[in-house]
């Protein structure tokens, strides 16, 4: 049987360094609800949401990040 378990730390830990355990849980839970949607999180989608987390960009670039990779603008 496959596992049905995203394991967003193993598949990305250097998105969560320099997290804090709440920014740490946010991440995942992000991670988990999307996946369980049936989208799959891309390397740039966990990065960009990490980035946030951080506040190491704005809303609206995280916005506009999205949307470019959606092929929305």
């Amino acid at each position: 049987m496959e596992d049905q378990r995203l394991n967003a730390r193993e598949r990305w830990p250097e998105a969560f360094e320099g997290l804090s355990a709440l920014q740490t849980h946010a991440l995942e839970q992000a991670l988990v609800s999307s996946w369980h949607e049936g989208v799959e999180p891309t390397t740039d989608l966990v990065r960009d949401i990490a980035a946030r987390a951080r506040s190491e960009i704005s809303f609206d670039e995280f916005k506009h990040r999205v949307l470019r990779r959606a092929g929305v603008q």
